[in-house]
């Protein structure tokens, strides 16, 4: 959407900086902070008024909570608000306003990161454009695009991103850094390893007998991404360094963002006071990609050269995680180019059939789909339908209830995969199906021959 600033910037900016004085009284500093710090007012061509926000996860976020305090504030400074929109922030509109004469001043201030050193940390196909979104990371993607475009201005400091092997988490931190070197919103970017971190503290100390000169290497860090912070577990003499400098950055509001394979409070053998201090900032999950996640995926990776019934049969069955799912790519695009040969189907149940089989034998969400949709004589996709028919119905949470029962996937992940229900959904099903156990035979019998079939894998 193309956007237009007012016929006034000046008492359009006025407005609207008064109009968020009020907002910040009514929702309080962490609340400002992380959705109004970094809005913007303007107009559409139709005149209808719209705020400018980071991205579309804020612009849902904002109209879902705060428009209608908006709308109210807005009123009350003079300002009509019928029809009033929000729209992620127009780059190419703003790089033609007069406005941006103040921040290329400040462009001409700020030194040019050197493409040398950028790319030595950064991977050049870990971006955000190269990330495929979907309902399993997108609170993940949003917080951290967020803190790249204004790092240690939101709420989100400390960002701590976890979750399972191959899901994103790596690719994320990649993306923050190299958006923040990029854009400029940050002069001097670290990123490294928890391991690397503790390997340099060890040398220092050993070498050196002085953590004052390995305390200096991050004194000028604006941006700091640190993966695989679960590394640091039972070390607590690079606990208390690691402390020192977080603790440091955090009170100069410099932006830190961490990874995890697991959640800050759970990682085992880690000082009260650093987690804590992660459960300060914004902790948010990935979760294993859902079909459409892992189509969507295989689309962007493969493009057109794969047959839509290649792409559906290896989402259906490489469901693990992203890594796996990219080196199944690989490996078929390899082999159809060394022998010559078009991707088909039958090439990629040739490549992958034995790896695919022992997949299947793994008690996974898929597989108990796959035996309540066999059971009661119904499609597989039925079962994610939005529908609330009983013949549905009960299938459904029958099969939520065996997935809580019999797998590992958290609520969340199991309500993802049956339609994108959430975690409360799966909850009710669950008591639900509980409860009628106990007094329904009919129920019992389909639960007990169900777990008949599914018991050997688990």
């Amino acid at each position: 959407m193309l956007i237009t600033p007012l016929s006034s910037p000046v008492s359009a900016t006025s407005s609207w900086s008064l109009c968020l004085e009020s907002i910040r009284e009514i929702v309080g500093p962490s609340s400002y902070d992380t959705w109004f710090r970094t809005t913007e007012f303007s107009r559409t061509p139709d005149g209808l008024p719209c705020i400018e926000v980071p991205n579309q996860f804020f612009a849902d976020f904002i109209e879902e909570h705060f428009a209608e305090l908006i709308k109210k504030t807005l009123t009350q400074h003079g300002i009509d608000s019928q029809g009033l929109r929000f729209v992620p922030t127009q780059r190419e509109w703003k790089s033609m306003q007069p406005r941006a004469e103040n921040a290329i001043a400040k462009t001409q201030v700020k030194p040019i990161p050197h493409p040398v050193e950028c790319c030595s940390q950064f991977h050049p196909n870990y971006t955000f454009e190269t990330f495929v979104v979907g309902d399993s990371n997108r609170m993940a993607h949003a917080a951290s695009l967020a803190v790249a475009e204004a790092p240690g201005k939101t709420s989100f400091n400390p960002l701590t991103i976890y979750g399972g092997t191959g899901l994103g988490k790596t690719h994320l931190l990649q993306a923050i850094g190299h958006y923040a070197m990029t854009e400029m919103t940050a002069e001097n970017v670290l990123y490294i390893s928890c391991q690397e971190f503790t390997n340099e503290y060890i040398n220092y100390v050993i070498h050196k007998k002085d953590s004052t000169s390995f305390y200096r290497k991050f004194s000028q860090v604006e941006l700091l991404l640190i993966d695989d912070i679960h590394f640091l577990s039972g070390k607590p003499g690079t606990q208390k360094e690691f402390f020192r400098i977080f603790n440091n950055m955090l009170l100069e509001n410099k932006q830190i963002v961490l990874s995890s394979d697991r959640a800050p409070e759970k990682i085992p053998d880690m000082m009260a006071h650093i987690i804590n201090r992660f459960m300060g900032g914004l902790t948010t999950d990935i979760q294993p990609p859902n079909f459409e996640t892992r189509m969507a995926i295989i689309r962007k990776k493969a493009g057109a050269a794969l047959p839509d019934e290649v792409a559906q049969y290896i989402a259906g069955h490489i469901t693990s995680n992203v890594r796996e799912l990219e080196g199944t790519l690989v490996k078929l695009i390899a082999s159809a180019s060394f022998f010559g040969k078009d991707i088909s189907l039958d090439m990629a149940k040739e490549i992958f059939g034995d790896v695919i089989s022992r997949q299947d034998l793994r008690l996974t969400i898929d597989l108990i789909k796959k035996k309540v949709s066999e059971h009661f004589r119904m499609s597989v996709n039925q079962l994610s339908a939005h529908t609330r028919k009983r013949d549905v119905v009960i299938p459904r949470s029958i099969a939520m209830y065996l997935c809580k029962k019999w797998t590992k996937q958290s609520l969340r992940t199991i309500g993802l995969e049956f339609g994108g229900r959430d975690y409360s959904t799966v909850i009710h099903a669950c008591k639900k199906i509980e409860s009628e156990i106990e007094t329904d035979a009919q129920m019992r019998r389909d639960i007990e021959e169900l777990e008949k079939t599914i018991s050997p894998l688990a």
